[in-house]
Order: structure tokens, then sequence, then C-alpha cells
């Protein structure tokens, strides 16, 4: 398995995740952006936001896989498992 595929496919997921998240928080919220994470984190809503973001990464996976590039696929995976093994914390 090649690790910069590897490395690039979890950058991809956290990225996505990322876009995914603000999107999220500018579809559903009225506030300012700073205030808005301030309020989610005290609400303990923070890990339920970055879990309806991360469904962003299906579209990438979904799209790497079709072109034959399973180690980026599975670097999203671990991208997502990180990302759901924070939102226990958050």
């Amino acid at each position: 398995m090649n690790k910069k595929e590897l490395i690039l496919g979890f950058a991809l997921g956290l990225l996505t995740t990322g876009v995914g998240l603000l999107l999220v928080a500018l579809l559903f919220s009225f506030l300012s952006p700073n205030f808005q994470w301030q309020s989610l984190q005290n609400r303990d809503l923070l890990g339920k936001h970055i879990a309806l973001g991360s469904l962003l990464n299906l579209l990438p996976f979904f799209i790497l896989l079709s072109r034959k590039k399973e180690a980026m696929g599975y670097g999203i995976i671990i991208a997502v498992a990180t990302l759901t093994l924070s939102t226990l914390f958050f």
C-alpha cells in the first residue's frame, strides 16, 4: 500500500469533513461562526455536527474507488474513524 496516497486520502478526508462542517454550520444556524462554535461546545452538539459534516466524505470516497485509488479511499476511511472517535470527546 502506498503511504503517500494513504496520507493524501487522510488529508482529503479531514478537509472534506471541514468543508462539510462549515456547510452544516452555515445552513443550520444564523449565528456568527465564532459564537456558533462556542455555542456548539457549550451545548454538547459539536460531535453531532462533525458527524453530519463527515457525510460529505461519501462523495470523494466513491469517486476514488471508481478510479481504482483504493489506498486514498482507505485514508478517507481512517479519517472518518478518527473523527468518529473524536466525537466521543466533544
